[in-house]
Formats: C-alpha cells, structure tokens, sequence
C-alpha cells in the first residue's frame, strides 16, 4: 500500500500526544517500521502561529438544510431546486473531511478582517432525542438553522434548540439562520409536483417572511441571516460573521492576541434579490375574415378600445384616445386631466 511521506526531518512521537513532535538529522525516522502520516494527518493548522481555528457547531430540525449549507461552504457544493426537493434522507457530513480531502482542508482556510482563520465545520443530527454534548464540546460558535418553509422549525428554535445550546455552552455566540430562502419566491404549485408522493405540500401560509426571523433573534439577542442553495445567496454571510463572532467572543478571553483588534461585529445582510418574473404573454387577437390588419383594423376592433362613447338608445361607440387626443385639443385637454405626469403644451389649431 502507498504511504505518503512526512516533509524531511520531521516525524511524530507514538503515545506523544497531538502537538509532541521531535527533528531526526538527515530524515530518518524515529523508529524502523512505523506509519509514515501525510502532511493533511498532521493537521497543522492548530499550530500555525496567529492562525485562529473555529469550531462551528450546526444545529437545527431535521430537513431544513443544515447538511447543504455545510457541503455549499466546504466543498462548493451547488444544487438545483429538484434536487433538493428530492426525498429526503437524514446525514451528516463528516468531520474527518478535513483529514481526507485537500479540498475541504484548503477551502476552510480564510481570512477575515485580517485575521487568518481554519473553519472547522460540525454537523449534527435534528433529532430532538439525539445526544449532541460531545458536538457542543469546545465550540467556538454555533449556527442555529431553522426552515423558512417550515413554521414548526423556527418554534423550536425557541422552545428546544436555544434552550439547550445554552445548556451545554452558555458562552458561545450564535448564529440564527433561515434556510430555503428561493422556496419563499417559488412556484409553489410546481414544487409540491415536483415533491415525492406523500410528502406534504407547502402551503402559501407555510412560507415565513422576514420579519418572523427578525424577531426571533431580536427577542433572543444573537444576529440573523437568510440563506438559499440553489441561489447560492447568504452562504459567505453566514460563516463570515460566524466566524467574527467567534473572533469577538475569543477577543475577550485572549485580550493580549493584537491581530483580533480589527475584528468586526457581524455585519447586516444586504436584501436578497429575487428571481425576475417570466415576461407576460401578449396576445394579438387574430382579424376576423376579411379585415385587414393595421391601425384601420385596431380602430375598429372593440376588444382595444379605451374610450367608449354610450349613446342614447343603448348604442355604444368604441374609440382610442390616441386618435382623439391628437385630432383634437379638447379631447386632449380631457384626457389629461387624470394625468399624474405634467403635460407638455400643445399647439392649437
């Protein structure tokens, strides 16, 4: 089997312990027979100097997205909306990425205000029965999701999740975050086709606004985003300021550490911007059987007219303002009467 090779000189003590390391002359290792590591096992990003590692505990119900946000700010995941209305299997992205893939390693390095950070993204399970203390253990930050298509969701961030992080971290900054966003600017109608058979169908009254995530995190005092996978919006927002919080809250224990002085509060969200409208759909009626087309046609055709002149005897004469506008001044001057726009003069005849 290949063995990756340790860079020359150095190798680490067995049963010493993460951080003992020793310099052999000329490469040779410590001891004949021993695992060689990769330079990702080693995991040096813990001891590089004035580089920050956080630990950011995800939390949520199940099915709200806690899982694609992490795989979207890890590895770059994208998804399209069918593929997140696909049925909906429970997982959890695994920690040890970071150990196996130089990706995922590569893309948790950052710097933010300054300051060189490791993101070290946990996943959890959203069962309420879980045992999640061993996540909670030593978190630097902890982003609480909940769905925007999900009222029940946002309920327990209140009556479960917040209660218990709290429980097992009281110190640790949070994050409130509104997943699903583009369900909130879909058609609903597709989607629920779109959806397994049995699943439940999103109700116009299901989609939550942002006020209802605003005031959630106002009463509880921790900052808010909104995000969405398929529109690729909020993701950078969420674990930029996730992260300056954890900067803060660390700025306060370690006050001698200078490079955490330019750390901000986490920012405000600029409004998302939702998808454009599909054009309308312009219909021209077709001419009847022998009419001719053009303005001679459209004068005559009642379904276009803006002007109607009601006769005695019930009749009824269809007419455009266009036309009497400019033929003439007195029709002009009537029609621009219930104009919010000044009129321009008009020469009369």
């Amino acid at each position: 089997m290949h063995r990756a090779r340790l860079p020359p000189a150095l190798t680490r003590l067995r049963g010493g312990g993460v951080g003992r390391e020793r310099h052999v002359a000329g490469g040779r290792p410590a001891a004949a027979g021993r695992r060689r590591r990769s330079p990702m096992d080693l995991d040096l990003d813990y001891e590089r100097p004035n580089v920050e590692t956080i630990k950011c505990v995800v939390v949520g119900d199940n099915a709200v997205g806690k899982t694609r946000l992490i795989c979207a700010r890890a590895c770059n995941a994208t998804l399209t909306q069918y593929q997140l209305l696909a049925t909906h299997v429970p997982t959890v992205w695994a920690i040890d990425q970071y150990r196996v893939c130089q990706e995922v390693l590569e893309r948790s390095r950052d710097v933010v205000d300054e300051v060189s950070i490791s993101l070290r993204l946990w996943d959890t399970f959203g069962d309420h029965h879980k045992d999640r203390r061993f996540a909670y253990g030593r978190s630097d930050v902890v982003v609480l999701c909940f769905s925007l298509a999900n009222p029940n969701s946002l309920r327990h961030v209140t009556s479960m999740w917040y209660p218990e992080i709290k429980h097992f971290c009281p110190r640790t900054p949070i994050v409130l975050v509104g997943c699903q966003l583009d369900l909130r600017y879909a058609d609903l109608e597709a989607v629920n086709r779109a959806r397994r058979p049995l699943a439940k169908p999103i109700k116009p009254s299901d989609i939550l606004p942002p006020e209802c995530g605003h005031e959630v995190a106002k009463e509880l005092g921790i900052p808010y985003y909104e995000t969405s996978m398929v529109a690729q919006f909020g993701i950078k927002d969420v674990f930029d300021n996730a992260i300056r919080a954890a900067l803060i809250s660390r700025r306060h224990l370690q006050f001698w550490k200078s490079h955490l002085k330019k750390v901000q509060r986490p920012l405000l969200q600029a409004p998302f911007l939702p998808p454009k409208p599909p054009p309308p759909v312009i219909r021209i009626p077709e001419p009847a059987p022998g009419e001719g087309r053009g303005p001679d046609a459209l004068f005559r055709q009642p379904l276009c007219a803006d002007v109607v002149f009601c006769l005695q005897g019930g009749h009824r004469v269809f007419a455009h303002r266009v036309y009497l506008a400019t033929s003439c001044s007195k029709f002009y001057d009537l029609f621009a009467l219930d104009s919010p726009e000044p009129r321009a003069p008009r020469n009369r005849r």
